[in-house]
C-alpha cells in the first residue's frame, strides 16, 4: 500500500459541513453590533470562548485604533447569535515597542479595581517620560495613578469603565494629573483583565459554604466522657 494511503477506501468526512456559523455581537459597552462571524462545532462548547479583535474592528473610525487589542468572551448563544462580555484589552506589541526611547523612563503600576456594579478588573497603567526620572518621581507618578483610579473606577458602571479604559478618556485624566510631577510622552491603560463578577463570586462563595464541614462533623469523635464517681469504700 502506498505511503499515506487511506485504509478501507471510505469517504473522508468533511468537518466543515458539520460546523455551525454564528454571529458574534460586541459587548454592550461598544453598542452590541455584529463583530465576527465564526464557525463552531458545538454551540455549548463555544460558550466562554474568547475572541480577539482590535478597536478598529469594533469602531471603524481611526486606523490608529489597530494599536489596541480587545478580547471578548461569548456569554450566551441563541438562534445563531452570540452575546459577549468584555474580557480585557491590551496594547499591541508593535505599538508598545514604538513608545520605548533611550534616555527616558518607563513607569508601570498594576492593581485590582472594582466597578460600582461588581466587576473586578486588573488594570495596568504604563507611562513614558521625556527624560530619565529618579526613583522618587516614578513612585509619585504610580501613587497619583493609583489614587485617581481608586477614586474613579468604583463610581463607574462596567460599560463606562470599558469605554474610558479603551478609548483614551482614562489616559487623558491620568496625564492631566501626572504631568504636574514630570513631563511625560505617554501615559495610558496598557492592559485590563476581567478577574471576577458579582455572579462568579456568589457561585464561588456558595461552593465554599457547601464544602465547608459542619460543626457536627468538626466535633465528630470528640465525645464527652462523664467523670466516673469515686468508688465507695468498703465497710
Amino acid at each position: 500500500m502506498a505511503k499515506g494511503a487511506k485504509r478501507g477506501g471510505g469517504r473522508v468526512r468533511d468537518k466543515w459541513r458539520d460546523k455551525q456559523w454564528i454571529v458574534i455581537n460586541a459587548p454592550s459597552a461598544f453598542g452590541g453590533g455584529a463583530l465576527n462571524y465564526v464557525p463552531v462545532t458545538d454551540v455549548d462548547h463555544a460558550k466562554k470562548r474568547v475572541i480577539e479583535n482590535t478597536m478598529f474592528d469594533i469602531l471603524k473610525q481611526d486606523p490608529t485604533q489597530h494599536q489596541t487589542k480587545v478580547f471578548v468572551q461569548i456569554d450566551r448563544i441563541s438562534e445563531g447569535i452570540a452575546t459577549t462580555i468584555f474580557k480585557g484589552h491590551e496594547y499591541a506589541k508593535e505599538f508598545l515597542r514604538s513608545l520605548v526611547r533611550r534616555g527616558s523612563s518607563m513607569i508601570d503600576d498594576v492593581h485590582d479595581y472594582t466597578t460600582m456594579d461588581g466587576y473586578t478588573f486588573r488594570v495596568e497603567v504604563i507611562a513614558f517620560s521625556q527624560r530619565r526620572l529618579n526613583t522618587s518621581k516614578r513612585h509619585e507618578i504610580r501613587m497619583i495613578a493609583r489614587k485617581l483610579l481608586s477614586d474613579k473606577i468604583p463610581k463607574l458602571t462596567v460599560d463606562q469603565f470599558v469605554q474610558e479604559a479603551t478609548m483614551g478618556k482614562m489616559g487623558a485624566d491620568l496625564l492631566a494629573e501626572a504631568k504636574k510631577v514630570a513631563s511625560l510622552r505617554h501615559i495610558g491603560i496598557k492592559k485590563t483583565k476581567l478577574i471576577s463578577t458579582s455572579e462568579t463570586r456568589a457561585v464561588h462563595e456558595a461552593k465554599v459554604i457547601e464544602t465547608a464541614p459542619s460543626p457536627v462533623e468538626e466535633g465528630e469523635g470528640e465525645k464527652e466522657v462523664a467523670e466516673e464517681p469515686p468508688a465507695e469504700s468498703l465497710q
